[in-house]
């Protein structure tokens, strides 16, 4: 009989909310009727009373028997329970007074109303600082929240496990609230368990107890988080299950950690890219097509980042003629650009003033432009500023100092600028974070340079398509070949843009006097004659590189070394083969697979090739096998077209199996571990 009544405490989170509702708005229509005699509003204001303190003390009655039961912390107990008596007499004395005709006994009713509500507002904050915490109703989130940038070296527990359990478990088993004896708000209360025991061990042919409990049915008593409460999801039981079969290691580091495919992909979803970019990408919208079309219409300016990506970038290098119209014209989406190049052009102070319209540049290029420390005025604001390039301007040291307001500078170029060598030592001895690369003509001695810029519309092209060498500083000569040889000075020396009208391997390097020659770039450029009408991959890729599946093979479209761009598909630990179906029966004679090969990432090239045609789709011809040399050591990341020649041969489906080596060689960091295959395009010709 005794527990029956005590269960009756139950009923609290029931019946706690209506006192409160209740006496707040007979509370606010007290005030707003104070000066209105009308009975009838007396009436509902009576009323009211009577059922919040009918409410108030049914409300202190369950909670006084609810505490019973144990498990909150005893101070703040005692101050709930005592302030709630307080709210349940004063209740009923306010409907007693509003009832009793005397005029000073009315004297004392609204006095006794403030309090009454200060009695309600502090019983609520002691019984929310026995369930929740008492910091829960000033916790700044933002500031308690465990963001993981590189999931490898986060803490499994104080990064990983610990934001589970105090998101699901710690409401009921924190010190102010200790559900059957258990609290799991620390290591040393982790280990000690609660009533039942330790929560890592495991009762014969069971799971631990934590989480056998969590996958009890959801109408077991004891499932853990109870019925009602947030669940924890399928990834954060594994997660839990993968720390707690590493004995349950409070200190380890989870890249340390042995770990299926499973249980990769959920670590690395919780990796959170903190960069300006990443956030500006989360507050800016995609820009519609249609915009960039009108845009590009006489030119391409401006680019995507990614292809499924908001951000752009901005390139109005080299122009002689531009103008307000050219800015005004990127306005409507300017918060979109990060990156924005006006180098080499006529861009002067007079322009100036419309890069405030660009926030949220991450990097300007204004080498070898009319600008002045004047210029300097409408980029000190630009607070995501990482990158920016005065080379070969008359920015002086008053336009310097202008800088230092850019918090998020990482990289100054301030070479061949009126900038003395004494300001350029103080501002790098201040801002030690911010690389000021700024070399001196005196100062020449033989170094290494870097390799030129490679400039097209597209590397993919039908009749024909100019490319332009560009490279950073002035006097710097480059030199090409086409012909897949490793160019040098004695090699084509770049005059004008190069026009290609077949498939080619340009490779090109920088050379300046007293210099050592820089390393190649190398790009491809392919002609393509035949487009496939769709592609069918013949096993699927892993779900994190998966692009936009078969079609990311036949968008024309490269991927950079950024391979999450949504550019490439990606396996591991497996080959794979797609089927092409033409738009019409073509002469195939080549086939091309664009690869993606960087070591230290686990990435190689293909093993090997397979090409079958076909023109009806169901019986295939094998036409072509290639093997190719699995990698030597090296830590190189680099990108390159394999030509696959074919005999001339009739078809209206093309067939193509890459091989894969599988898994890292001998010589890798981490041997015999699975390797990954990256592709990026299949070109027929």
């Amino acid at each position: 009989m005794i527990l029956q009544i005590i269960s009756l405490g139950r009923l609290h989170p029931l019946l706690v909310h209506l006192p409160i509702g209740i006496l707040v708005l007979a509370f606010l229509m007290e005030l707003y009727f104070r000066k209105k005699d009308s009975g009838t509003e007396q009436k509902i204001i009576n009323f009211t009373l009577a059922i919040a303190a009918i409410s108030t003390v049914l409300s202190v009655g369950s909670g006084w028997l609810l505490g019973e039961n144990g498990g909150y912390d005893e101070t703040l107990l005692f101050r709930h329970r005592w302030m709630a008596v307080g709210l349940a007499i004063g209740s009923s004395l306010l409907y007693i007074i509003k009832k009793n005709p005397k005029t000073w006994i009315k004297k004392i009713y609204l006095p006794l109303f403030f309090v009454v509500m200060g009695l309600l507002g502090l019983t609520g904050h002691y019984g929310g600082s026995m369930t929740h915490g008492e910091d829960y109703l000033f916790k700044n989130e933002e500031n308690t929240k465990v963001v993981i940038t590189d999931v490898d070296n986060a803490l499994v527990f104080n990064d990983i496990v610990k934001p589970i359990l105090d998101d699901k478990c710690a409401s009921c088993h924190n010190p102010n609230k200790v559900k059957g004896g258990l609290i799991m708000t620390n290591k040393e209360q982790l280990l000690i368990g609660g009533d039942s025991g330790s929560l890592f061990m495991a009762e014969k042919g069971e799971s631990p107890r934590l989480i056998h409990h969590i996958k009890l049915p959801m109408e077991d008593e004891e499932h853990m988080p109870p019925k009602g409460k947030v669940q924890l999801t399928n990834h954060e039981i594994q997660l839990l299950e993968w720390w707690i079969g590493h004995e349950n290691c409070f200190d380890c580091v989870a890249g340390t950690l042995d770990k299926t495919e499973k249980i990769s992909d959920i670590l690395n979803s919780l990796e959170e890219d903190t960069s300006p970019r990443a956030l500006i990408a989360k507050e800016v919208a995609m820009v519609p097509d249609e915009w960039l079309a009108s845009i590009n219409n006489n030119g391409s300016i401006i680019t995507k980042l990614a292809e499924k990506n908001p951000l752009l970038i901005a390139n109005l290098s080299g122009n002689k003629s531009l103008g307000k119209n050219d800015l005004k014209a990127l306005k409507k989406h300017a918060e979109n650009i990060v990156e924005l190049n006006l180098g080499n052009s006529n861009f002067n102070d007079t322009l100036s003033s419309y890069l405030t319209s660009f926030k949220n540049l991450t990097k300007l290029q204004l080498q070898n432009t009319k600008i002045t420390d004047k210029s300097m005025e409408s980029i000190k604001d630009l607070k995501h500023l990482e990158s920016l390039n005065i080379y070969g301007t008359d920015i002086t040291d008053q336009g310097l100092q202008k800088l230092t307001t850019l918090n998020g500078l990482k990289t100054l170029y301030p070479w061949n600028s009126k900038i003395t060598k004494e300001a350029l030592d103080s501002f790098s001895s201040t801002y030690k974070e911010v690389t000021v690369v700024s070399i001196q003509e005196d100062l020449f001695t033989p170094s290494s340079l870097e390799p030129p810029t490679i400039i097209a519309d597209t590397d993919f092209f039908k009749d024909s398509v100019a490319v332009t060498l560009d490279y950073f500083f002035k006097g710097v000569d480059l030199y090409y070949t086409l012909d897949g040889s490793t160019p040098d000075t004695t090699s084509n020396k770049y005059i004008e843009p190069i026009i290609l009208t077949s498939s080619v391997q340009l490779k090109a390097v920088s050379h300046k006097s007293g210099w050592e020659i820089s390393p190649v770039k190398t790009v491809s450029f392919k002609k393509t004659n035949i487009l496939p009408n769709s592609i069918t991959l013949n096993n699927k890729p892993n779900e994190k590189y998966k692009g936009n599946g078969g079609n990311t093979l036949i968008d024309l479209k490269r991927g950079t070394i950024n391979f999450i761009d949504g550019n490439w598909i990606g396996y591991e630990g497996s080959g794979f083969s797609a089927t092409l179906k033409l738009q019409k029966e073509e002469v195939i004679s080549t086939v091309s697979v664009g690869a993606f090969s960087s070591p230290e990432k686990w990435i190689f090239y293909p093993t090997g090739f397979k090409v079958w045609v076909s023109r009806d789709g169901d019986n295939f011809k094998l036409v072509h096998t290639e093997k190719i040399p699995t990698e030597k050591p090296n830590s190189d990341t680099k990108f390159q077209f394999f030509d696959l020649n074919i005999p001339p041969t009739k078809s209206t489906f093309v067939k193509v199996e890459v091989m894969s080596q599988l898994k890292n060689p001998s010589w890798h960091n981490n041997p015999g571990g699975k390797s990954w295959l990256f592709v990026d395009e299949i070109v027929l010709n």
